[in-house]
């Protein structure tokens, strides 16, 4: 799947939202930092859109930034009629204690007309401990 982002145009009505997170640091031989989370993705458009891939932007104190592009969206290719809304529930792991999380989405609409989700940044207020 291409993620060329700057080639593909934004879709507005596609809103996502934080529900829940929070970040348990692990102490094991190497302690691991997981962040824990809960979205809902709502189409506030007047079509159907079909969601067919995931980017996501995580960094680390230590300065390590991770980019993870795949297919599916949280197992699952779901097509969202207009009013319709997608929740889900994830995790990622973190050598270093996180900073940043950020989640695009892509799909294509009703015409197969591929798309981008605006970024949902996850707050601050979920990497404290």
């Amino acid at each position: 799947m291409s993620t060329k982002s700057h080639s593909l145009p934004v879709y507005a009505p596609l809103e996502m939202r934080l529900v829940m997170s929070g970040v348990q640091a692990i102490r094991r031989p190497r302690p691991i930092y997981r962040t824990l989370f809960r979205i809902s993705i709502c189409n506030n458009g007047a079509h159907p859109v079909r969601l067919l891939g995931r980017k996501w932007t995580l960094r680390e104190r230590n300065g390590n930034t991770r980019i993870i592009e795949a297919s599916k969206v949280f197992n699952d290719y779901p097509t969202l009629a207009p009013g319709a809304v997608f929740s889900c529930s994830g995790c990622h792991e973190f050598d270093s204690p996180p900073v940043s999380m950020e989640l695009r989405l892509f799909g294509n609409d009703e015409l197969g007309t591929p798309f981008i989700s605006s970024p949902l940044h996850f707050p601050r207020s979920c990497f404290q401990s």
